[in-house]
């Protein structure tokens, strides 16, 4: 046997061991997709199946199908969330969402500051923020998204662009509500093409995060807040993208649409 078959064997027992043992959350970003039949097909396709008991998943789908979440999903582990929510209890805010709607749909998750809404919706550091106070006061977790465009990595400024949008998105919350914060890593120059970092790419930059992290928060606290990667994450890359040190778990886009890859993504990170 030459040396690259050994050194894969060793790197299958290492992938195989980790996968089995580390806890990883997997959250869904539905964006706008999915009919109403497309949504109950999906849902009667996940609510029955065993998804074990090592690992956290959320689904975020479009708001008006909430109700079939909370109406299939109300003995389910799944869990489910919004893509976004606005500052204010109540208010002539034509469009919007607020906290209390959110909670009464059963929803336990939040995604804020997601790179569409920054760029699309001109939503600054600021606003987001205040979606994130709101969400911890209200237990409804935020998942605190950040990302570089192509430019800022480019010419190398993303590593300060990145840790700016943590500071400020942060930065209405106290050390001790972090854990109640899940921080989503998505390199914006990424998104929809299909491309993704590699692995020792992923682990560079969230190790960079975590230290950060743990710097401005202190160890405790920031060693075990859930940091999340995004990036074109599927069934054939996300065991490999799962050994990357420092990632907790993943924020996953088109392949979150079918119930067969979000169930394959599940298997692989239960290590089946």
């Amino acid at each position: 046997m030459d040396k690259a078959n050994v050194k894969q064997m060793i790197r299958n027992e290492i992938v195989s061991s980790l996968l089995k043992t580390q806890k990883f959350l997997i959250v869904g970003n539905w964006k706008m997709n999915q009919t109403k039949h497309e949504v109950m097909s999906f849902l009667d396709a996940i609510v029955d199946y065993d998804f074990g008991n090592k690992n956290k998943l959320v689904i975020v789908p479009s708001n008006p199908y909430l109700y079939l979440f909370e109406d299939k999903l109300r003995y389910s582990k799944i869990l489910y969330g919004v893509q976004n929510v606005f500052p204010k209890n109540e208010g002539a805010f034509t469009g919007e969402l607020s906290i209390q709607m959110t909670k009464d749909f059963g929803c336990k998750y939040a995604i804020l500051g997601h790179s569409e809404r920054r760029t699309l919706f001109n939503e600054c550091d600021e606003f987001v923020s205040k979606k994130v106070r709101m969400c911890v006061q209200n237990q409804i977790i935020p998942i605190l998204c950040i990302g570089e465009n192509l430019e800022d990595r480019k010419n190398g400024n993303y590593k300060k662009f990145l840790t700016n949008q943590i500071k400020e998105g942060l930065s209405r919350i106290s050390g001790e509500e972090l854990k109640e914060v899940v921080i989503a890593y998505e390199p914006i120059w990424e998104i929809g093409t299909g491309e993704t970092e590699l692995p020792d790419q992923v682990e560079e930059i969230n190790m960079f995060l975590r230290k950060f992290i743990i710097k401005e928060y202190g160890n405790d606290k920031g060693k075990n807040i859930t940091l999340t990667y995004g990036g074109s994450v599927k069934p054939s890359n996300v065991g490999e993208l799962a050994l990357a040190q420092d990632v907790s778990g993943f924020l996953i886009g088109g392949a979150s649409l079918e119930s067969k890859t979000f169930k394959d993504i599940s298997d692989i990170l239960n290590g089946n």
